[in-house]
Protein backbone atom coordinates (compact mmCIF):
# COMPACT_ATOMS: atom_id res chain seq x y z
CA UNK A 1 0.00 0.00 0.00
CA UNK A 2 1.71 3.34 -1.21
CA UNK A 3 1.53 5.81 1.66
CA UNK A 4 2.80 8.76 -0.03
CA UNK A 5 -0.36 10.18 -2.71
CA UNK A 6 -1.14 11.59 -5.66
CA UNK A 7 -2.26 14.77 -3.77
CA UNK A 8 0.77 15.51 -2.33
CA UNK A 9 2.32 15.08 -5.38
CA UNK A 10 0.58 18.05 -6.70
CA UNK A 11 0.73 20.12 -4.13
CA UNK A 12 4.48 19.38 -3.89
CA UNK A 13 4.89 20.09 -7.89
CA UNK A 14 2.55 23.45 -7.56
CA UNK A 15 5.17 24.64 -4.43
CA UNK A 16 8.63 23.47 -5.53
CA UNK A 17 7.82 23.03 -9.16
CA UNK A 18 11.88 23.24 -10.38
CA UNK A 19 13.24 20.96 -6.80
CA UNK A 20 10.09 18.60 -7.51
CA UNK A 21 11.59 15.79 -8.58
CA UNK A 22 14.43 15.96 -5.97
CA UNK A 23 11.67 15.98 -3.11
CA UNK A 24 10.02 13.78 -4.89
CA UNK A 25 12.25 10.79 -4.84
CA UNK A 26 12.84 11.69 -1.16
CA UNK A 27 8.86 10.90 -0.02
CA UNK A 28 8.91 7.58 -2.45
CA UNK A 29 11.98 6.67 -0.71
CA UNK A 30 10.77 7.53 2.84
CA UNK A 31 7.57 6.02 1.74
CA UNK A 32 9.29 2.85 1.19
CA UNK A 33 10.97 2.81 4.28
CA UNK A 34 7.72 3.83 6.61
CA UNK A 35 6.00 0.95 4.28
CA UNK A 36 8.68 -1.45 5.49
CA UNK A 37 9.31 -0.58 8.58
CA UNK A 38 6.95 1.32 10.51
CA UNK A 39 3.40 0.18 9.23
CA UNK A 40 3.83 -3.49 9.91
CA UNK A 41 4.18 -2.88 13.48
CA UNK A 42 1.62 -0.07 13.78
CA UNK A 43 -1.36 -2.70 14.97
CA UNK A 44 0.67 -3.84 17.41
CA UNK A 45 2.33 -0.80 18.90
CA UNK A 46 -0.99 0.23 19.65
CA UNK A 47 -2.50 -3.07 20.83
CA UNK A 48 0.31 -3.91 22.56
CA UNK A 49 0.97 -0.11 23.98
CA UNK A 50 5.24 -0.69 22.83
CA UNK A 51 6.76 2.52 22.05
CA UNK A 52 7.76 2.23 18.57
CA UNK A 53 11.67 3.41 19.17
CA UNK A 54 12.82 0.73 16.22
CA UNK A 55 10.64 2.55 14.08
CA UNK A 56 11.50 5.83 15.05
CA UNK A 57 15.24 4.99 15.06
CA UNK A 58 14.73 4.42 11.53
CA UNK A 59 13.22 7.27 10.41
CA UNK A 60 15.74 9.81 12.45
CA UNK A 61 18.45 7.61 10.29
CA UNK A 62 16.61 8.48 7.08
CA UNK A 63 16.87 12.16 8.54
CA UNK A 64 13.51 13.11 9.47
CA UNK A 65 13.81 15.43 12.06
CA UNK A 66 17.10 17.25 10.55
CA UNK A 67 15.50 17.64 7.50
CA UNK A 68 13.99 20.87 7.55
CA UNK A 69 16.94 22.28 9.69
CA UNK A 70 19.73 24.53 8.54
CA UNK A 71 22.92 23.12 8.22
CA UNK A 72 24.74 24.87 10.58
CA UNK A 73 22.89 22.74 12.92
CA UNK A 74 23.12 19.17 11.50
CA UNK A 75 20.02 19.88 9.83
CA UNK A 76 19.32 19.20 5.78
CA UNK A 77 18.16 22.70 5.13
CA UNK A 78 14.81 21.27 2.96
CA UNK A 79 11.85 23.42 2.49
CA UNK A 80 9.37 22.64 5.86
CA UNK A 81 6.38 21.71 3.70
CA UNK A 82 8.58 18.96 2.20
CA UNK A 83 8.93 17.84 6.15
CA UNK A 84 5.27 18.05 6.64
CA UNK A 85 4.67 15.85 3.28
CA UNK A 86 6.85 12.87 5.17
CA UNK A 87 5.33 13.62 8.40
CA UNK A 88 2.10 12.91 6.89
CA UNK A 89 3.13 9.66 5.50
CA UNK A 90 4.08 8.69 9.07
CA UNK A 91 0.92 9.03 10.60
CA UNK A 92 -0.75 7.25 8.03
CA UNK A 93 1.33 4.52 9.37
CA UNK A 94 1.21 4.95 12.94
CA UNK A 95 0.46 7.63 14.95
CA UNK A 96 1.85 6.90 18.02
CA UNK A 97 5.39 7.18 16.06
CA UNK A 98 4.29 10.58 14.06
CA UNK A 99 3.03 11.87 17.32
CA UNK A 100 6.40 11.37 19.35
CA UNK A 101 8.56 12.38 16.97
CA UNK A 102 6.14 15.25 16.36
CA UNK A 103 6.85 16.29 20.17
CA UNK A 104 10.50 16.01 19.84
CA UNK A 105 10.96 17.94 16.39
CA UNK A 106 9.15 21.08 18.49
CA UNK A 107 11.79 20.99 20.99
CA UNK A 108 14.26 20.82 18.35
CA UNK A 109 12.63 24.01 16.72
CA UNK A 110 12.29 25.65 19.97
CA UNK A 111 16.02 25.73 20.59
CA UNK A 112 16.93 26.63 17.17
CA UNK A 113 14.82 29.36 17.68
CA UNK A 114 15.42 30.64 21.63
CA UNK A 115 18.12 28.80 22.76
CA UNK A 116 22.16 30.08 23.36
CA UNK A 117 24.88 28.62 20.79
CA UNK A 118 25.82 26.94 23.88
CA UNK A 119 22.93 24.96 24.16
CA UNK A 120 22.29 24.58 20.51
CA UNK A 121 25.57 23.38 19.66
CA UNK A 122 25.32 20.59 23.03
CA UNK A 123 22.15 19.31 22.05
CA UNK A 124 21.04 19.97 18.48
CA UNK A 125 25.08 18.67 17.08
CA UNK A 126 27.07 16.49 20.34
CA UNK A 127 24.14 15.08 21.71
CA UNK A 128 22.40 14.46 18.53
CA UNK A 129 18.38 15.23 19.27
CA UNK A 130 18.02 15.93 15.27
CA UNK A 131 19.99 12.13 14.38
CA UNK A 132 17.54 10.68 17.45
CA UNK A 133 20.80 10.16 19.71
CA UNK A 134 18.64 11.84 22.55
CA UNK A 135 14.99 12.04 23.07
CA UNK A 136 13.09 15.23 24.10
CA UNK A 137 9.85 16.41 25.31
CA UNK A 138 8.22 19.24 26.06
CA UNK A 139 6.71 20.01 29.26
CA UNK A 140 4.01 22.83 30.24
CA UNK A 141 0.98 21.55 30.80
CA UNK A 142 0.18 20.86 34.65
CA UNK A 143 -2.83 19.11 36.52
CA UNK A 144 -4.32 22.15 36.82
CA UNK A 145 -3.02 24.17 33.29
CA UNK A 146 -3.96 22.78 30.45
CA UNK A 147 -5.50 25.48 27.99
CA UNK A 148 -4.99 28.09 30.74
CA UNK A 149 -1.22 28.06 30.42
CA UNK A 150 -1.31 31.23 32.38
CA UNK A 151 -2.14 29.36 35.68
CA UNK A 152 1.20 27.23 35.85
CA UNK A 153 2.61 26.85 39.32
CA UNK A 154 5.87 24.80 39.11
CA UNK A 155 8.40 27.66 39.91
CA UNK A 156 11.94 28.49 39.72
CA UNK A 157 14.53 30.33 41.68
CA UNK A 158 17.55 31.44 40.64
CA UNK A 159 20.17 30.64 43.55
CA UNK A 160 24.37 31.51 42.54
CA UNK A 161 24.84 30.42 38.95
CA UNK A 162 21.88 27.53 39.28
CA UNK A 163 17.81 27.83 39.44
CA UNK A 164 16.06 25.41 41.23
CA UNK A 165 12.55 23.99 39.95
CA UNK A 166 9.44 22.69 41.87
CA UNK A 167 6.12 21.30 39.99
CA UNK A 168 4.69 18.55 38.44
CA UNK A 169 3.88 18.79 34.54
CA UNK A 170 1.52 16.20 33.79
CA UNK A 171 0.26 14.84 29.92
CA UNK A 172 3.85 15.05 28.91
CA UNK A 173 4.62 13.21 25.47
CA UNK A 174 7.83 11.02 25.84
CA UNK A 175 7.65 11.30 29.95
CA UNK A 176 10.15 8.17 31.15
CA UNK A 177 12.05 7.90 27.59
CA UNK A 178 12.92 11.70 26.71
CA UNK A 179 16.64 12.29 27.44
CA UNK A 180 15.97 16.01 28.39
CA UNK A 181 12.76 17.91 29.25
CA UNK A 182 11.94 21.66 27.94
CA UNK A 183 9.81 22.58 30.68
CA UNK A 184 8.18 26.00 31.79
CA UNK A 185 8.01 27.59 35.36
CA UNK A 186 7.45 30.52 36.91
CA UNK A 187 10.43 33.24 38.08
CA UNK A 188 9.96 36.11 39.21
CA UNK A 189 10.22 37.83 36.08
CA UNK A 190 7.51 35.68 34.61
CA UNK A 191 7.10 32.40 33.03
CA UNK A 192 10.46 31.14 31.53
CA UNK A 193 11.72 28.13 29.54
CA UNK A 194 14.76 26.02 30.65
CA UNK A 195 16.30 22.24 29.74
CA UNK A 196 16.24 19.90 32.11
CA UNK A 197 18.43 17.02 31.74
CA UNK A 198 16.45 13.63 32.66
CA UNK A 199 18.82 12.30 34.88
CA UNK A 200 18.90 15.58 36.71
CA UNK A 201 19.03 14.84 40.73
CA UNK A 202 15.75 16.24 41.92
CA UNK A 203 13.61 15.42 38.53
CA UNK A 204 11.36 11.81 38.40
CA UNK A 205 8.50 10.34 36.50
CA UNK A 206 5.26 9.88 37.93
CA UNK A 207 2.38 8.07 36.96
CA UNK A 208 1.82 6.57 33.20
CA UNK A 209 -1.21 7.95 31.65
CA UNK A 210 -3.43 5.55 29.78
CA UNK A 211 -5.15 6.33 26.57
CA UNK A 212 -7.94 5.81 24.50
CA UNK A 213 -5.66 6.62 21.54
CA UNK A 214 -1.83 6.74 20.48
CA UNK A 215 -1.13 4.14 23.01
CA UNK A 216 2.20 3.47 21.84
CA UNK A 217 3.39 7.12 23.03
CA UNK A 218 4.37 7.13 26.85
CA UNK A 219 2.26 9.89 28.44
CA UNK A 220 3.03 10.54 32.26
CA UNK A 221 3.82 13.02 34.86
CA UNK A 222 7.57 14.94 35.28
CA UNK A 223 7.71 15.57 38.92
CA UNK A 224 10.37 18.54 40.09
CA UNK A 225 11.46 18.82 43.66
CA UNK A 226 14.42 20.90 44.05
CA UNK A 227 15.52 20.32 41.03
CA UNK A 228 18.76 22.08 40.39
CA UNK A 229 20.03 23.04 37.14
CA UNK A 230 22.77 25.21 35.71
CA UNK A 231 21.68 28.96 35.16
CA UNK A 232 23.28 28.43 31.17
CA UNK A 233 19.81 25.54 30.79
CA UNK A 234 18.32 28.64 30.72
CA UNK A 235 16.42 28.69 27.12
CA UNK A 236 15.91 32.82 25.92
CA UNK A 237 14.93 35.44 28.39
CA UNK A 238 13.43 35.11 31.96
CA UNK A 239 10.07 36.05 31.43
CA UNK A 240 9.20 35.58 27.81
CA UNK A 241 8.53 31.55 28.15
CA UNK A 242 5.12 32.19 27.05
CA UNK A 243 5.86 34.18 23.94
CA UNK A 244 8.50 31.33 23.21
CA UNK A 245 5.59 28.52 24.04
CA UNK A 246 3.48 29.94 21.42
CA UNK A 247 6.23 30.39 18.91
CA UNK A 248 6.88 26.58 19.22
CA UNK A 249 2.94 25.13 19.52
CA UNK A 250 2.22 27.20 16.18
CA UNK A 251 5.12 24.69 14.92
CA UNK A 252 3.10 22.28 16.74
CA UNK A 253 -0.24 22.85 15.05
CA UNK A 254 1.42 22.87 12.17
CA UNK A 255 2.28 18.99 12.37
CA UNK A 256 -0.99 17.96 14.35
CA UNK A 257 -3.21 18.93 11.37
CA UNK A 258 -0.62 17.15 8.93
CA UNK A 259 -0.95 13.99 11.46
CA UNK A 260 -4.46 14.54 11.20
CA UNK A 261 -4.77 14.35 7.49
CA UNK A 262 -2.65 11.81 7.64
CA UNK A 263 -4.53 9.66 9.81
CA UNK A 264 -7.86 10.32 7.94
CA UNK A 265 -6.21 9.09 4.85
CA UNK A 266 -5.66 5.93 6.05
CA UNK A 267 -9.42 5.53 7.64
CA UNK A 268 -10.65 6.94 4.60
CA UNK A 269 -8.64 4.07 2.00
CA UNK A 270 -9.67 1.46 3.88
CA UNK A 271 -13.06 2.51 3.91
CA UNK A 272 -13.31 3.07 0.06
CA UNK A 273 -11.17 -0.74 -0.05
CA UNK A 274 -13.78 -2.52 1.94
CA UNK A 275 -16.80 -1.03 0.39
CA UNK A 276 -15.73 -2.42 -3.14
CA UNK A 277 -15.13 -6.25 -1.23
CA UNK A 278 -18.53 -5.72 0.65
CA UNK A 279 -22.02 -6.66 -0.93
CA UNK A 280 -24.96 -6.29 0.57
CA UNK A 281 -28.34 -6.83 -1.20
CA UNK A 282 -26.44 -8.40 -3.95
CA UNK A 283 -24.17 -5.30 -4.88
CA UNK A 284 -21.26 -3.87 -3.63
CA UNK A 285 -22.11 -0.99 -0.93
CA UNK A 286 -19.87 1.48 -2.75
CA UNK A 287 -22.56 1.73 -5.46
CA UNK A 288 -25.05 2.88 -2.89
CA UNK A 289 -25.52 6.98 -2.81
CA UNK A 290 -25.24 7.21 0.89
CA UNK A 291 -21.66 5.32 0.90
CA UNK A 292 -20.91 7.43 -2.20
CA UNK A 293 -22.09 10.80 -0.44
CA UNK A 294 -19.81 9.46 2.85
CA UNK A 295 -16.58 8.85 0.21
CA UNK A 296 -17.60 12.89 -1.23
CA UNK A 297 -17.29 14.41 2.18
CA UNK A 298 -14.61 12.63 3.20
CA UNK A 299 -12.44 13.22 0.37
CA UNK A 300 -13.12 17.15 0.37
CA UNK A 301 -12.70 17.17 3.84
CA UNK A 302 -9.44 15.58 3.66
CA UNK A 303 -8.04 17.55 0.60
CA UNK A 304 -9.41 21.02 2.12
CA UNK A 305 -7.33 20.37 5.37
CA UNK A 306 -4.20 19.08 3.66
CA UNK A 307 -4.48 22.30 1.37
CA UNK A 308 -4.95 24.31 4.07
CA UNK A 309 -1.91 22.73 6.62
CA UNK A 310 0.41 22.85 3.50
CA UNK A 311 -0.39 26.18 2.79
CA UNK A 312 0.40 27.47 6.24
CA UNK A 313 3.86 25.48 6.35
CA UNK A 314 4.83 27.37 3.12
CA UNK A 315 3.91 30.63 4.95
CA UNK A 316 6.41 29.38 8.20
CA UNK A 317 8.96 28.70 5.33
CA UNK A 318 8.75 32.32 4.10
CA UNK A 319 8.90 33.71 7.34
CA UNK A 320 5.64 35.53 7.02
CA UNK A 321 3.06 35.51 10.12
CA UNK A 322 1.11 31.95 10.33
CA UNK A 323 -0.14 31.70 13.30
CA UNK A 324 -4.17 32.13 12.43
CA UNK A 325 -3.22 29.61 9.75
CA UNK A 326 -1.85 27.08 11.89
CA UNK A 327 -4.45 26.92 14.11
CA UNK A 328 -7.23 27.21 11.28
CA UNK A 329 -5.48 24.17 9.62
CA UNK A 330 -5.26 22.38 13.18
CA UNK A 331 -8.58 23.00 14.11
CA UNK A 332 -9.72 22.31 10.67
CA UNK A 333 -7.86 18.84 10.10
CA UNK A 334 -8.28 17.62 13.51
CA UNK A 335 -12.10 17.50 13.18
CA UNK A 336 -12.68 16.86 9.82
CA UNK A 337 -10.10 13.71 10.75
CA UNK A 338 -12.54 12.43 13.71
CA UNK A 339 -15.71 12.54 11.10
CA UNK A 340 -13.54 10.52 8.60
CA UNK A 341 -12.58 7.79 10.83
CA UNK A 342 -16.62 8.06 12.07
CA UNK A 343 -17.87 7.48 8.87
CA UNK A 344 -15.26 4.77 7.94
CA UNK A 345 -16.21 2.66 10.79
CA UNK A 346 -20.41 3.47 9.66
CA UNK A 347 -19.53 2.23 6.62
CA UNK A 348 -17.88 -0.83 7.76
CA UNK A 349 -20.93 -1.46 10.01
CA UNK A 350 -19.79 -3.98 11.95
CA UNK A 351 -16.56 -4.87 11.27
CA UNK A 352 -15.55 -1.20 12.07
CA UNK A 353 -16.14 -1.69 15.50
CA UNK A 354 -14.27 -4.45 15.54
CA UNK A 355 -10.36 -5.35 15.78
CA UNK A 356 -10.51 -7.17 12.75
CA UNK A 357 -9.86 -4.48 10.51
CA UNK A 358 -7.71 -2.09 12.70
CA UNK A 359 -9.77 1.07 11.61
CA UNK A 360 -11.06 2.03 15.71
CA UNK A 361 -7.54 2.70 16.07
CA UNK A 362 -8.08 5.72 13.48
CA UNK A 363 -11.01 7.04 15.35
CA UNK A 364 -8.96 6.69 18.36
CA UNK A 365 -5.91 8.45 17.20
CA UNK A 366 -7.65 11.05 15.69
CA UNK A 367 -9.78 12.48 18.50
CA UNK A 368 -6.53 13.07 20.39
CA UNK A 369 -5.96 15.62 17.63
CA UNK A 370 -8.72 18.19 18.76
CA UNK A 371 -6.64 18.02 21.89
CA UNK A 372 -3.01 18.45 21.98
CA UNK A 373 -1.83 21.26 21.06
CA UNK A 374 -4.68 23.75 21.32
CA UNK A 375 -7.82 22.14 21.88
CA UNK A 376 -10.60 22.70 19.39
CA UNK A 377 -12.65 25.22 21.36
CA UNK A 378 -9.03 27.02 22.17
CA UNK A 379 -8.62 27.97 18.66
CA UNK A 380 -11.75 28.82 18.03
CA UNK A 381 -11.24 31.70 20.19
CA UNK A 382 -7.78 32.28 19.00
CA UNK A 383 -8.46 32.17 15.57
CA UNK A 384 -11.30 35.03 16.16
CA UNK A 385 -9.22 36.88 18.21
CA UNK A 386 -7.02 37.62 15.44
CA UNK A 387 -9.53 38.03 12.99
CA UNK A 388 -11.22 40.69 15.23
CA UNK A 389 -7.32 42.42 16.04
CA UNK A 390 -7.03 42.23 12.02
CA UNK A 391 -9.86 44.94 11.31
Amino acid sequence: MALYTEDQKRILKTLYPNDFEDYDIILRTLDKVIEKEVLPRAEEVDGEKIFPKEGMDTLFEEGLVSMSFPPEYGGLGLPYPVYIACMELVSKACASTSISLAIHSTVCEGLRLFASEELKKTWLLEKGLLEGRSLAAFALTEPGCGSDAGAIRTKARLEGDEYVIDGTKTFITNAGVADVYFVFALTDNGPTAFLVEADRPGLSIGKDIPKVGVKGTKTGEVIFEDCRIPSSNLVGTEGKGFKHAKEMLNRGRLTIGVLSVGIAQAALEKALRYSKERKAFGTPISSFQLTQEKFANMVTEINAARLLTYYAASLKEQGVPFASEAAQAKLFASEASVRACDNTIQVLGGYGYADEYDVHRHWRDAKLMTIGEGSSEILRLLIAHMALKAV
